[in-house]
């Protein structure tokens, strides 16, 4: 069955402290990628959509006229629900308040993004070489409905913060661990000249690659380093990662021994050449924990 939809042209900026406020999982620069995004229309999508099916808790469309878009969409449809019981387990059996979650694929948008928090209207990049990269979609949809899971919990792991976009990239890169390229952040940390700390403060935006860098560094941390599981680490929520480190472990200053570990095997002021968020587990002779 086919169903087109399309929204009418939105407003060309968001007003002051819209709760609607377009949030988004990109490739560098994180600022660039989606700076003139407006506010989400009240009907309809951001494109002329067709349905291509329907799962317990997803619709899946293809951008109109998307060539890549059917067999995408297909193959999505394939894992969706997979990755959505995935996604539940991370956090807990949480289940969403809002169904259906609806996916939508469309070429040239580089990354993912919804329209605030709990939004359920999920944008994914479809690619669109000759021999499509499903995983690539797939990874992002896990991206954007783990911030939707964030919502849903409100205990503190806040979408449009670098804690929550940390949390929404690492959790998307344990399902789809291949499609990480060009769209990871932990080197924008490492080779920041002062490798600020983003662990006992929060930065407000989900669009900042060094405290981004710095969260997912952190969380990869606490997963392989440390070994806590993705649940024990989703179920201690806090509006800081620190908050976090504190709720696992029972001690403070989670900071210091994640930046003395990096800053050994990765020297401040030297090119770190890390590709990856997750350089986990390292030797830590002699620092502690």
């Amino acid at each position: 069955m086919k169903r087109s939809r399309s929204r009418k042209k939105p407003p060309d900026r968001l007003s002051e402290g819209s709760t609607s406020a377009v949030r988004i999982f990109a490739k560098l620069p994180l600022s660039a990628q989606f700076a003139a995004r407006p506010a989400a229309p009240a009907v309809g999508f951001d494109y002329p959509t067709t349905l291509a099916g329907s799962t317990a808790h997803f619709q899946v469309y293809f951008e109109t006229g998307f060539a890549n878009g059917p067999v995408i969409a297909q193959g999505v449809l394939v894992t969706v629900e997979r990755d959505y019981e995935a996604v539940a387990g991370f956090f807990g059996g949480l289940t969403l308040p809002t169904f259906p979650l609806n996916a939508i694929i469309a070429s040239g948008i580089g990354g993912a993004y919804h329209y605030g928090c709990s939004g359920v209207d999920l944008y994914c990049d479809g690619d669109t070489s000759a021999s499509p990269d499903i995983d690539h979609t797939r990874m992002l949809v896990v991206a954007e409905e783990v911030e939707v899971f964030e919502a849903a919990q409100n205990r503190g792991w806040d979408c449009g913060a670098s804690n929550g976009e940390g949390l929404s990239r690492v959790l998307a890169t344990e399902l789809y661990p291949a499609e990480l390229n060009g769209f990871s952040t932990a080197a924008s940390w490492l080779d920041s000249t002062d490798r600020p700390d983003w662990v006992s403060q929060t930065d407000p935006t989900d669009q900042n690659a060094v405290s981004t860098g710095c969260a997912v560094l952190f969380l990869n941390y606490l997963r392989h380093q440390l070994n806590f599981s993705w649940p024990q680490i989703v179920e201690a929520a806090g509006s800081t990662l620190e908050q976090t480190y504190e709720a696992l472990t029972g001690k403070t200053g989670g900071f210091a021994p994640f930046k003395a570990l990096l800053d050994v095997h990765f020297p401040p002021g030297q090119p770190s050449g890390l590709m990856t968020d997750n350089p986990f587990p390292l030797p830590a002779a002699g620092l502690g924990s």
